[in-house]
């Protein structure tokens, strides 16, 4: 009886300690903080560095990946030689996914290496649950192919729009710098290799359903974890995503809202080419991979762009939510998101008018904003657009 006793005991404070270390563990907030330093209006370094994880050293192993992909030693170290003089910046973006995957990119700008102003795109794609760098070949089944896939569209689909001005356009080999976005692999170029018209380092967003033969979707696969099957597939649930999206006056992977500032994205993003005049308004184009065939919709600049906002965003390449600009099809919408609010008929008139092509155009109200889904007359999607 006491044997018995004992091991209930035992067991009651094995359930306990079970207990408490759960709670630790939900208590413990992962998180990603900025970090750097300020030595004038010309120098600022800042980076990421991920908190809060349970495990110390996997935790610094992590923090020194991030520093190490990035350069962010030799930017605090060449930022001490410029005090006297000279400019360098660095900036972040990116964070913690669903899926335990530590994803960001960092832009630095200015004289880096020389006196010489330049820019450097770098980027972090790790997974936290082991703290490895994570690898091309792991998003697909057969990297061989991918590579060939990828490089295959670069040089057929994305080098013939790229401007004749450019000081530097070679769109292959496929970089080393890559960052693993829930819409799309995003390519981020040596400025060497490709470069804007504003002489800024280039990078390249291909959509992932543009590469869905060849990927990786297994179910605790990175790219599964990142949220790429809800993006390239249209399911039920796409339903209430494209809703959600919509309701904030937004596109997945656009870095712009309705309402946003268009000085403010303009001299941030810089411009691509002129404001193009549209039926009601202009079209702006800017530059960088997240803003490929993607236009800034606003009013008819009577006042001035610096007093114009964002009015709505028109996506002609990309996916948002299953939602696959060349690829999905009427019928199928409509079978996931039902009858539109209204429908209109595109004429050939009303195409030049509006820069799209003659077919059809679908309306769903969600919330203040509305989605408008463009189809040519065999009923493929076009362009998906997100307006006041």
């Amino acid at each position: 009886m006491k044997c018995i006793r004992r091991i209930r005991q035992l067991s009651c404070l094995a359930a306990v300690l079970v207990m408490i270390a759960g709670c630790s563990l939900a208590e413990t907030e992962i998180r990603v903080e900025d970090r750097g330093l300020d030595l004038s209006d010309e120098i600022s370094i800042h980076y990421p560095a991920v908190t809060g994880l349970a495990d110390a050293e996997l935790e610094e192993q992590i923090n020194d990946r991030i520093q190490q992909d990035n350069g962010i030693r030799d930017y605090l170290a060449r930022a001490a030689q410029l005090i006297s003089g000279g400019s360098l910046k660095t900036e972040w973006a990116g964070g913690i996914t669903d899926g335990d995957l530590f994803i960001c990119t960092v832009s630095a700008e200015g004289a880096l290496e020389t006196t010489r102003s330049t820019q450097v795109l770098t980027a972090s794609n790790i997974d936290l649950r082991d703290g490895h760098e994570i690898r091309l070949d792991e998003l697909f089944t057969d990297e061989a192919a991918a590579r060939e896939m990828i490089e295959s569209y670069l040089e057929n689909e994305v080098a013939p729009e790229l401007s004749a001005h450019l000081q530097n356009s070679e769109v292959t080999p496929i970089p080393e710098a890559f960052v693993i976005e829930a819409t799309g692999l995003r390519l981020l170029y040596p400025v060497k290799q490709l470069s804007t018209l504003s002489d800024r380092a280039g990078d390249i967003r291909i959509g992932w359903y543009r590469l869905r033969e060849v990927l990786d979707l297994s179910e605790d696969g990175i790219l599964s974890r990142r949220g790429v099957n809800e993006m390239i597939d249209l399911m039920p649930e796409s339903a209430e995503k494209l809703k959600g999206t919509t309701a904030e006056g937004r596109l997945p992977g656009i870095p712009a809202a309705i309402g946003d500032s268009m000085q403010e994205l303009t001299d941030r993003y810089h411009l691509l080419t002129d404001p193009d005049g549209y039926e009601g308004g202009r079209m702006f184009a800017l530059e960088g991979g997240m803003f490929r065939k993607t236009y800034l919709l606003t009013d008819d600049l009577g006042a001035g762009w610096e007093n114009s906002t964002v009015q709505g965003i028109r996506m002609d390449e990309g996916c948002a939510y299953g939602l696959c600009v060349g690829e999905t099809l009427r019928d199928e919408w409509l079978s996931v998101l039902c009858e539109p609010d209204s429908e209109a008929e595109i004429s050939e008139e009303k195409a030049e008018a509006n820069r799209i092509v003659p077919g059809k155009c679908d309306y769903y109200n969600y919330g203040d904003y509305r989605l408008q889904l463009y189809s040519d007359e065999g009923g493929t999607l076009v362009s998906i657009v997100v307006s006041e």
